[in-house]
């Protein structure tokens, strides 16, 4: 990964401001990609219906032996949206620190914008390319796909699975502002383009490095 600093970004005349973004406004950019969809975005939108879906399902084939005394596997859904609200958060945000980690990224910083339900890694004033910030983005969502799925179909006829599967769905949800950044990537695949954060603004920008041809 090439070593660029904010100001380098700022200053040198090889580069232009794309974007910046307001963390306070970040659901506002994600609406923003929903209503401009690219292919990643729509895939996603595909994704999280069927999940969704799957997530009603289970709901209703949990409901049925509830009725006849059996509360098992409601239980184990009610355990997963707690876990969901809780620990899951931590954990999506620890597989983001991991992947910045991996990437030689060290200065990192944890976050909550409390009143948007929003948390964050962020690597304050550290810019990364885009190869990293697909790292970092997709971490989350592969890893708990993993650590969900795969337990879930190995206790399959369990009433664990129940819980498994469920956070798998419900954390569809929480991939939405990572998939809407990959996304703007994607509206700008022709573009070579470096991020970072400052905290102190509270703001992502991204600049991106001029065709001089």
């Amino acid at each position: 990964m090439t070593k660029y600093s904010p100001e380098e970004l700022k200053n040198d005349p090889h580069f232009e401001l794309l974007r910046e973004i307001d963390h306070h406004r970040i659901k506002a950019f994600i609406l923003e990609q929903v209503h401009q969809p690219g292919r990643l975005m729509r895939w996603y939108g595909v994704y999280q219906v069927v999940m969704m879906l799957l997530y009603l399902l289970l709901f209703g084939m949990s409901v049925v032996p509830a009725c006849h005394g059996n509360w098992k596997p409601l239980m184990w859904m009610g355990a997963a949206l707690l876990f969901a609200l809780s620990l899951l958060i931590v954990l999506h945000e620890l597989l983001h620190a991991l992947a910045y980690w991996h990437s030689g990224v060290r200065k990192l910083k944890a976050g909550a914008l409390w009143r948007k339900f929003i948390f964050y890694v962020a690597a304050d004033r550290q810019v990364v390319d885009y190869p990293v910030f697909r790292r970092v983005a997709w971490a989350p969502f592969v890893g708990v796909k993993l650590l969900t799925l795969v337990p879930g179909l190995l206790l399959w006829g369990y009433p664990s699975a129940y819980f498994f599967f469920s956070l798998m769905c419900i954390h569809s949800l929480f991939c939405a502002g990572d998939v809407a950044m990959l996304s703007f990537y994607e509206r700008h695949s022709g573009l070579v383009i470096y991020n970072f954060d400052d905290l102190s603004e509270g703001k992502t920008f991204f600049y991106v490095l001029k065709n001089e041809a």
